[in-house]
This record gives structure tokens, C-alpha cells and sequence, in this order.
């Protein structure tokens, strides 16, 4: 009798060990290999911008459906209250027991969350859009730009919601334009995001986001701009002085405006004559500073992810030296020698410093006669200048910036510089 009781365990527990080991394979009911594809919409009853005022949407999927997954899988828009939904096997039967809207498109949104018996869900979210009377043409495009070019070609999760944030569109776009047609003529929230991390939602600061509302015209023009959110707010990290006249602040981050920049030494205000700020360095050009301690402050300094810093403050201490050292053109556009296709060009000459537009002296000549022109530039390290009238086709100018030109400093340029370009344009 024992040795049949104990039989009778044994045999129950192998029993359960080959029910166990068995739990949640992925497995055909025939004990074949795994099931890891995932299925796909077939067709639809009507086809896809078909009329329903029948009230009923019939969608096959490629493999049979999960019953349990239906809950918070499918949306409707315009939302509809009344309405019943069935699934049976492959086939999912949506029946809408109310009023429709007229001459109103609908959006029937399958999400993730919708899987097959074995536990595999849609590739992507995905919306079909029917009609109930003549179809909505209503249309939202743009072009795609991206702040890291390395995001480019990534997928884009973009959803169209109401302005009530009711889901209207979910959808993955690429590359660099889009357009979302057969909306209905209303303004729309359009939401998008690369799910770098495949988690399946945003995640702030380490994905690119982008938000903004249609103007509901028939062709909304919204260009999406993926950016980064960014809330860290920009430091000083250093104080460059290069001489008793010129400061150097290098920032934490790019910035992109400063309400105030003051200076002070015991009390007493030094007065800045320029300022130029050039990503995350402003550069200053003040009154002579002598070898006592300063205090730097600036007020309300802006970046260009709209982050503002109230107050950022610093010590340094100045050098009395002066500045002697020449200025130097580094880079002029066009480059010396080549041809220009209009005849009013703007000429561009770089320098290695700031220059006040005061400062720089500069002529433009053709056949030793010399031409007006006009200085575009201020105080900066970039000039242009622009011929007042159209210059002679074919023929060889000089811009002559002259050695006359000097710094904030009153250094003056080396040598004169000649740069000799040939305006062509053909007719």
C-alpha cells in the first residue's frame, strides 16, 4: 500500500514538472517552434476611407487575437459612446450604436496593446480612418529638422490628438518631411518623439520631443523641430582677460541673450563700450582696467532652450598689460580669386578679434575707379559689405580693406588686404 502511495506522488509530481516547464512558451497548439511573428491588419469591412453609416467595422488580423488584450487597446475619434466590440478568433467586429456625425471622418487607433494568442503585439500603433458621408481632406505637413543630426532616419512616434487630447491619428514617420492627411477641419495637437530606449514612452531630457497646434486651414504647414528639453541652467565656468581692454566670459552652455552686464570695482562701474556674445562666450571690450579685483554680474541670461538664470556673479582679476597686438583678417567670403553669380554681392571679411564697423576702412575698386558701397556689419568679428549699385559683368574688383583699419585698442592692421573676386552673371 505504501509503495502504491508512493507511486501515485511520483507519478503526480512528474506530471506537474511537464506542466510547469511547459507554462509560457510561445508554442503552436501542435508543439511547433516558437511563435514570434507578429501579426498584421488583413483587410477591413468597408476598405480603408469608406463609408460607415452602417455603424459596423469589420478588421481581419493575419493571425488570431488575444480577447483579454482588447481592453484600452482601441480608440475612436470622433469618440463614440455607445458601441460594442467583439472578437472572434482573427476577425474584430466593432459596432457603433449612436448617430454619427455627418460628412465627418473616423479614426479607429489599434495600439501595442493589442496581441495575438501567443502574446505578440502590433508592430506599431495604427490608424484607419473610415467616413461617414463625404470624406474629410483636411491636411497637416512640413519638414522634419533634428538639433542632433545623428537622429535623422530614426523612427518618429507621432500622434494627432484633439484639442481636448482625445487620440485622433498614432503613427511612425522617417526622414526628413511628413504630411497627415484626411483630418477633419478643426486645429489638432500634434505630439512627437524618437523612443530611443524602446520603452515605449517619452522620456524627458534623454529623447527628442516636439509639440505645437495646427491652425485647422485645409493645408496646415507645422514643421516638427526635435529637440531636447533641457532645464539645467548656464554657469561660469571661466573669466578670459586678454587685456587691460577685452574680456572673455566662458559659459556652461550657448546662450542666446543677457538682459544686463555690469562690472564693478570697489563700487565704482567700468563701462563696457561692446559686447558680443558667441555661443557660450561673450566677449567684452571695456574702458582700460587696471590690476584690481573686479566683480562681475549678469542678470536674466537666456539660453536657447528658454532656460533663464536670475543672477550669475564672479571675481577675477584684470591685467594691467596693454593690447599690441595687430588684428588679422582670417577668412573672407568669397575667397580671394573666385567669381561671384550676382552682381550685388555681399563681400565678408573675418577677423581674429572684435573690430568697432568705425574702425574698418575698406574700398572696392574696378579698374582703379572706386565704387560706393554700403557696411552691413557693427561691432564684431565679421564685416560685409555690398556695392550700392550693380557692378560691371566679367570684370575683375578688389575690396581693399586698408591698413587704416585698427582694433578696439587702436592696433593697427599689418598690411592692406586685396580681395579680388570676378562677378558672372549669366543671362
Amino acid at each position: 500500500m505504501n509503495l502504491s502511495k508512493a507511486l501515485s506522488r511520483l507519478c503526480y509530481l512528474l506530471i506537474l514538472m511537464v506542466i510547469i516547464s511547459g507554462c509560457g512558451n510561445k508554442k503552436s497548439p501542435t508543439g511547433g517552434p516558437q511563435d514570434i511573428e507578429k501579426p498584421t491588419v488583413l483587410a477591413t469591412s468597408p476598405i480603408e476611407f469608406g463609408d460607415i453609416s452602417s455603424g459596423v467595422i469589420e478588421i481581419s488580423f493575419s493571425k488570431p487575437m488575444d480577447k483579454n488584450s482588447l481592453a484600452n487597446s482601441i480608440y475612436i475619434y470622433p469618440p463614440v459612446q455607445n458601441k460594442k466590440i467583439t472578437l472572434d478568433k482573427s476577425n474584430l467586429k466593432i459596432r457603433l450604436n449612436e448617430p454619427l456625425r455627418a460628412n465627418t471622418n473616423y479614426f479607429i487607433t489599434l495600439t501595442k496593446r493589442l496581441k495575438d494568442i501567443y502574446g505578440n503585439s502590433l508592430v506599431n500603433n495604427q490608424t484607419l480612418i473610415f467616413r461617414n458621408g463625404k470624406l474629410a481632406t483636411n491636411r497637416i505637413a512640413g519638414i522634419i529638422e533634428y538639433e542632433e543630426p545623428t537622429d535623422k532616419g530614426l523612427p518618429l512616434e507621432v500622434t494627432v490628438l484633439s484639442l481636448d487630447s482625445l487620440l485622433v491619428i498614432s503613427n511612425v514617420i522617417r526622414g526628413g518631411a511628413y504630411a497627415i492627411d484626411n483630418l477633419n477641419p478643426q486645429k489638432h495637437i500634434l505630439r512627437s518623439y524618437i523612443d530611443k530606449n524602446q520603452n515605449g514612452r517619452y522620456d524627458f531630457g534623454v529623447e527628442p520631443f516636439y509639440e505645437g497646434i495646427s491652425d485647422g486651414s485645409p493645408l496646415a504647414n507645422m514643421n516638427i523641430s526635435m529637440t531636447y528639453s533641457d532645464t539645467t541652467l548656464a554657469r561660469i565656468n571661466k573669466i578670459n582677460v586678454n587685456s587691460s581692454r577685452e574680456l572673455q566670459i566662458v559659459l556652461s552652455k550657448d546662450i542666446t541673450d543677457i538682459k544686463d552686464i555690469s562690472i564693478y570695482s570697489k563700487d565704482n562701474p567700468l563701462h563696457i563700450a561692446h559686447q558680443l556674445i558667441e555661443g557660450n562666450i561673450i566677449n567684452l571690450l571695456t574702458a582700460k582696467m587696471d590690476s584690481t579685483e573686479y566683480q562681475l554680474i549678469l542678470t536674466q541670461v537666456k539660453d536657447n532652450k528658454n532656460n533663464i538664470k536670475d543672477k550669475l556673479e564672479a571675481k577675477f582679476q584684470a591685467k594691467p598689460l596693454p593690447d599690441t597686438l595687430a588684428p588679422k583678417i582670417t577668412y573672407t567670403n568669397p575667397r580671394n580669386g573666385a567669381s561671384v553669380n550676382t552682381l550685388t554681392p555681399v563681400l565678408e571679411i573675418h577677423f581674429n578679434e572684435i573690430i568697432p564697423s568705425s574702425n574698418v576702412k575698406a574700398k572696392l575698386l574696378c579698374s582703379n575707379q572706386e565704387i560706393p558701397i554700403k557696411h552691413l556689419s557693427g561691432t564684431e568679428r565679421i564685416h560685409r559689405f555690398q556695392p550700392t549699385k550693380e557692378l560691371e559683368n566679367y570684370k575683375s574688383h578688389i575690396l581693399i580693406i586698408t591698413s587704416e583699419t585698427t582694433d578696439f585698442s587702436g592696433n593697427h592692421l599689418k598690411n592692406k588686404y586685396e580681395l579680388q573676386f570676378l562677378p558672372l552673371q549669366r543671362k
